[in-house]
């Protein structure tokens, strides 16, 4: 790029400009000067050559402060001449050189390539080229900021924008509904979030960019999506305040954003003990936020992580042909329509609910999110509604494949299986191994200590008893199945049995880089398959030596048949095996340390394992209550609970690709 002193006068010039005959007065230079609105009057002879040039100054200090007649004054008189001049193709530094040593403020500029000499194309100024040297030099010093800007954070801002405003949009379900049933406050504020979603997308889509992103951005996206989502979502508790009366506006603020960021990272837990005291529109809202921040996001992971040319590796999870995004995202949207309709139906007719609670609660239940339409929905005297959420409960946490290969007729089986049976083996020996601990409280109430497990293993956090009763033992129990969570690439939070089942498999691999082998048949093999997860925690690496060959059968499924001795695969590397223990090491230590900052921030008040219970709940994304998230809770110890429940849906991993370039490679 051309330093600005060392750019043509050509790209600077003022083409306005006015002449006057040299016998003309000052009085008709004046006349000519003001409609102009310039500064100068080059002055011409009767043959109409430039001969003088006459500036405002110049009528100023010779005519005006004198006191002289301008009609009897001629602009020859008062004008300078010969005319200094420079041609188009000077620079900038050799006009300012000039003007600076015959202390002159204005210079015109000849074409010199032109055939007639000396004909004036324009004038330049001291005082514009000064300008113009201040702004190149600040745009010199900026260039590199605002390269980053465009690089790396216009993609940012385009990205966050759609969310915000698909997001947005999904808000005007909830606030219809609000106006249909007369519920205006209610309404009122859910309007209000959507308008500060919608606002806040359309500001970021004119400062955004649309592009790829690279993995650093796609975890900016999704930190700042939930943490954005949440942040709107307080409104409408805000504008409502359905805690207590006189609440100080800090405590508003806190307890609002716990409820918000309970819904959209779909944990569930809260401090409104009697929501059935809720407007039937809000109690909605407060479900349907989990709706939107549990699918949404997977959707969201899969749109950053898994763009359209990096889908086909989805195959290996199925027995499948390339899938594309919008099949995926497609057939698991109208799947889990048909699970909500199912459930709701069920919860209608056999759970003696109403409609509106009934899909509230098929929301709750289908996105891993907890939130109950009221206090006593949930009780062992309705024993067939608790059964339609457990299957509602495990259906979630499932890996998204599984459903898509019973419904996809593209799929012959899924490669799942084996992470599928692991986690039913896992809950089952935790549902017998919770009653052995809890002998007293599961003999006689069986069927709720098998619920409870449920919904521990699959971070929904239904509850109706009250969890501090339980021992320590009992307690620890429930820590260690929320930790765990559910199943790779589902709606259940958690560190995810993926993570579990890799780690084991290099250890008893035993080997400095896990990897799965090909099972040989006729010196051939095919693509193994390898553990199921979200995008962002595994990412399959495969280094062919030579030429994938690839052969389609029925344009439905394609194989990969490929010489066992040419081809190398490290499906399960070293550095992924470190980033799970990495990741697994970071679920427990933020439990304890978010735990020792509430429990002294609570002066000691609830017992350590309680505490540490309450901080394992939030970031495992459970929404399980010892009954210390409380509307008597402090705000301080309110916004760690919702710092752990953010942390926990994008399982801290986000945070890692960001600060930690490392892990991104």
């Amino acid at each position: 790029m051309v330093e600005p002193l060392e750019r043509p006068l050509s790209s600077y010039l003022h083409t306005q400009f006015v002449t006057a005959d040299e016998h003309s007065s000052v009085a008709e230079a004046v006349k000519i000067l003001q409609p102009k609105n310039v500064e100068i009057i080059l002055v011409t002879s009767s043959d109409g050559k430039y001969i003088g040039i006459v500036t405002d100054s110049d009528i100023l200090e010779k005519v005006v402060m004198k006191g002289e007649d301008s009609d009897l004054i001629s602009i020859k008189s008062i004008m300078t001449s010969p005319i200094i001049t420079l041609p188009s193709s000077a620079t900038v530094k050799e006009a300012i050189k000039l003007m600076r040593a015959r202390k002159i403020k204005h210079l015109p500029v000849t074409d010199v390539t032109s055939n007639q000499e000396g004909e004036i194309l324009g004038t330049v100024t001291l005082e514009y080229l000064a300008e113009v040297i201040r702004i190149a030099v600040i745009e010199k010093t900026f260039r590199s900021y605002r390269k980053i800007i465009r690089e790396h954070y216009k993609p940012i801002f385009a990205n966050v924008a759609i969310i915000l405003q698909f997001a947005g949009l999904l808000m005007v379900v909830p606030a219809l509904l609000g106006t249909f049933l007369g519920e205006l406050q209610s309404s009122i504020g859910i309007y209000l979030a959507f308008v500060g979603m919608s606002l806040t997308g359309y500001i970021l889509n004119t400062l955004g960019e649309k592009s790829p992103l690279n993995l650093k951005q796609s975890s900016i996206v999704v930190v700042l999506s939930f943490v954005l989502l949440s942040l709107f979502g307080t409104i409408p508790y805000m504008y409502i305040n359905p805690f207590w009366q006189g609440i100080d506006p800090f405590s508003l603020f806190a307890s609002s954003f716990l409820e918000s960021t309970s819904g959209f990272t779909t944990t569930g837990i809260s401090t409104i003990t009697h929501p059935e005291d809720l407007p039937d529109s809000f109690s909605f809202y407060r479900s349907f936020t989990e709706w939107v921040g549990g699918l949404s996001f997977v959707y969201l992971v899969m749109a950053l992580y898994y763009p359209e040319t990096k889908l086909a590796g989805m195959k290996s999870l199925m027995s499948s042909g390339i899938l594309r995004f919008k099949q995926l995202l497609t057939t698991i949207s109208i799947i889990f329509v048909i699970y909500a309709i199912i459930i709701v139906l069920l919860l209608f007719v056999f759970g003696h609910t109403d409609l509106l609670n009934s899909i509230s609660l098929a929301f709750a239940t289908l996105t891993s999110g907890g939130f109950v339409p009221t206090a006593t929905v949930l009780t062992l005297e309705n024993p067939i509604t608790l059964i339609v959420i457990m299957g509602g409960m495990i259906l979630a946490a499932l890996p998204f494949a599984f459903h898509f290969g019973i419904f996809s007729k593209e799929v012959e089986a899924t490669r799942e299986v084996k992470e599928i049976l692991i986690y039913i083996i896992i809950i089952a020996c935790a549902v017998f191994l919770f009653m052995f601990i809890e002998k007293s409280f599961s003999e006689k109430e069986w069927l709720s200590s098998v619920f409870h497990v449920i919904s521990a293993s699959t971070t929904t956090g239904f509850q109706f008893i009250d969890l501090s009763l339980l021992s320590v033992n009992g307690k620890i129990l429930l820590i260690v199945i929320m930790l765990i969570g559910g199943t790779a690439f589902s709606t259940a939070g958690g560190i995810k049995i993926a993570r579990l089942m890799l780690i084991i498999e290099k250890i008893i691999d035993n080997r400095k880089h896990a990897s799965t082998t090909l099972k040989s048949k006729n010196n051939h093999a095919t693509i193994p398959s390898f553990i199921s997860a979200t995008a962002i925690q595994f990412r399959r690496r495969i280094k062919p030596i030579s030429n994938l060959h690839i052969a389609e059968e029925n344009n439905k499924q394609m194989k990969c048949v490929v010489p066992l001795d040419k081809y190398k695969f490290n499906i399960l590397s070293d550095k992924a095996f470190k980033e799970a223990l990495f990741v697994i090491v970071l679920y427990i230590l933020f439990a304890f340390i978010t735990a020792i900052c509430i429990y002294y921030i609570a002066n000691n008040s609830p017992s350590f394992i309680d505490t540490v219970f309450e901080t394992a709940s939030t970031i495992s994304n459970t929404g399980f209550s010892t009954g210390i998230t409380t509307m008597g809770l402090d705000s301080i110890s309110k916004l760690i609970l919702s710092f752990n429940m953010i942390m926990g849906r994008f399982e801290i991993i986000a945070i890692l690709y960001i600060f930690i370039s490392k892990l991104r490679r």
